[in-house]
């Protein structure tokens, strides 16, 4: 049917899915499903709105002499992560474990990537943790997920286990996430943990978004009243071509530092 360019639809689906129930019938007819069967079957009723019954032919066959694989797996979660079915997907998840089937890192994206857009960040770090402490190395789309979504609640000592993660597998690091973590430790006064990270970014020779770590480091550090570093960055902007932002030149001048900010241009 497929290979003649038609689409099953849910009536066919149906009829397929009645017809693997009838073990006994199929049996006799030496016309046993096999995995790709079941897999094939579960893609088609997901894609299709059926995820109670994919799940249901699930636990069919764990219960058979096939069991689901991680394909399998991925299959039931991707779908119930996209319908928003957070709580069934953890549900499946855990069968799954308790059944001794090996999870991937799709397996986990998908959980993370959804809790994350469902601001369940919290649920989405204690999942990163399990998918490490199983030995399941994540890739950069698992921690440019979790990273941002980590700034962006600023849950800092998370983030940063997160960033130092990706600089230890030697992943990309996101402008959007870089310049969002040295922007938190500034607003949270931290500012040590703050220069340590962009004078990692430095020594790499990336520095994503410049300006506006520079911009963050200055109004952090005129906040935490160490003048000599905010001059200091100041003037290190200034020689590099950039200038400070209009924020930036107002903390400054409200810390009468108009005529050091001159002198230095």
């Amino acid at each position: 049917m497929i290979d003649c360019g038609s689409l099953p639809d849910i009536v066919t689906f149906n009829a397929v899915l009645d017809a693997l129930c009838k073990e006994g019938k199929m049996t006799r007819r030496g016309q046993m499903p096999n995995l790709v069967t079941y897999n094939s079957l579960i893609n088609g009723l997901c894609h299709s709105g059926q995820w109670r019954e994919a799940t249901k032919l699930l636990n069919k066959m764990m219960g058979e002499a096939i069991p689901p694989n991680v394909v399998t797996l991925n299959i039931v979660i991707k779908y119930l992560c996209k319908c928003r079915r957070t709580n069934e997907a953890l549900t499946v998840l855990e069968l799954m474990t308790e059944g001794g089937l090996k999870l991937n890192v799709v397996t986990y994206n998908c959980l993370i990537y959804s809790m994350c857009h469902r601001a369940q960040s919290g649920e989405a770090t204690r999942l990163f943790d399990e998918m490490v402490g199983r030995g399941i190395l994540p890739d950069a789309i698992t921690l440019r997920t979790l990273l941002d979504a980590l700034c962006q609640v600023r849950m800092t000592e998370e983030a940063c286990k997160v960033f130092e993660a990706k600089i230890k597998y030697g992943m990309e690091l996101s402008t959007i996430s870089c310049s969002m973590l040295v922007n938190e430790y500034c607003l949270l006064g931290r500012m040590d943990e703050a220069k340590k990270v962009f004078n990692f970014l430095v020594a790499l020779g990336h520095v994503p978004d410049i300006d506006s770590c520079y911009n963050a480091l200055v109004n952090g550090y005129v906040q935490d009243k160490r003048m000599g570093e905010a001059l200091r960055l100041a003037k290190e902007m200034i020689q590099k071509g950039l200038r400070p932002d209009i924020e930036t030149q107002k903390s400054l001048k409200g810390c009468r530092c108009r005529r050091h900010v001159a002198s230095a241009e």
